[in-house]
């Protein structure tokens, strides 16, 4: 099987190919650059026999490439190399790519879920609310001295809590009224980080064949931040003003754009369906007996 190498034409990509020349000698492997998500869709779905893609990127990448990935004999390996990373903190806690290469050639990949939204799909969250404004604008925020990409998220939520409008949101699964009214959070996560490096939904399982549905009641734009070091800290459960649904499909009503997967998209109608077991992903697990 042919190990193929999704990179960027970027510093920090082609600094990143002599660690892969490194630990893939001996294997049949090629490092693919392309200067744009249709270029790089254009090579995977060209690509007959089975390989294991690598997909050097972050979460928008992930979502990018998988869209031509779901439902194929591929394997997948996620080398996290964007701002948030979030797909891959479910998947494993090493940080650091070059260990991750080196760890992914020790295991074979499982089935993994996916979320169809409408005319897509996605891997990790979609969310609504602030948290959606917030993700929207986080490549907004300026670069600051000393403070890492991993948390412009943080900056963005000082920089736009102020000025956010109560958004309204209704959700229905197989016809129920699971929610209705103003909210400041709203996630359909497929997996368990969002934003950053937020742990929104610890127990949200990539294998289950459900997706997680997390939201949040409006509360005063004082108290957004004090709700915000509770979401740092895992300790949402629990809160009257925090609901968790576990479903299989669910209808969003909701005016304001979602943001999936680090991408704005805006629908007039936003239908969750999941798709179990649709990827072959490395989880850095060894199967169950």
């Amino acid at each position: 099987m042919k190990h193929i190498f999704m990179m960027k034409y970027t510093k920090k990509h082609h600094d990143f190919e002599s660690c892969i020349h490194e630990v893939m000698s001996g294997y049949d492997y090629e490092v693919v650059y392309r200067n744009c998500l249709a270029d790089s869709q254009k090579y995977v779905r060209n690509v007959k026999e089975k390989a294991r893609f690598y997909i050097a990127g972050g979460d928008g990448t992930i979502h990018g490439l998988i869209q031509c990935l779901i439902d194929t004999e591929h394997e997948i390996v996620v080398l996290p190399m964007g701002t948030g990373n979030d797909f891959c903190r479910t998947l494993t806690s090493m940080k650091k790519p070059k260990k991750i290469l080196e760890e992914s050639l020790q295991y074979g990949t499982q089935k993994v879920d996916a979320i169809a939204l409408n005319d897509t799909y996605y891997i990790n969250a979609a969310c609504f609310g602030l948290d959606s404004v917030i993700a929207n604008h986080v490549h907004d925020t300026p670069n600051i001295p000393l403070v890492p990409d991993s948390k412009s998220y943080i900056i963005s939520i000082l920089q736009n809590t102020m000025k956010y409008k109560d958004h309204s949101v209704t959700i229905y699964s197989d016809g129920k009224l699971l929610y209705q009214g103003n909210m400041i959070l709203c996630t359909l996560n497929n997996a368990q980080y969002y934003g950053g490096g937020f742990q929104i939904i610890p127990h949200a399982d990539i294998q289950d064949g459900y997706m997680d549905i997390c939201v949040v009641d409006q509360v005063p734009k004082w108290k957004i931040p004090y709700m915000v070091e509770r979401l740092v800290r895992h300790k949402l459960n629990g809160r009257k003003d925090v609901h968790y649904f576990r479903v299989k499909n669910a209808k969003v009503i909701c005016q304001y754009a979602c943001n999936i997967d680090g991408e704005e998209k805006q629908y007039d109608h936003y239908d969750f369906q999941i798709k179990p077991e649709c990827l072959n992903i490395v989880t850095f697990k060894k199967p169950s007996n």
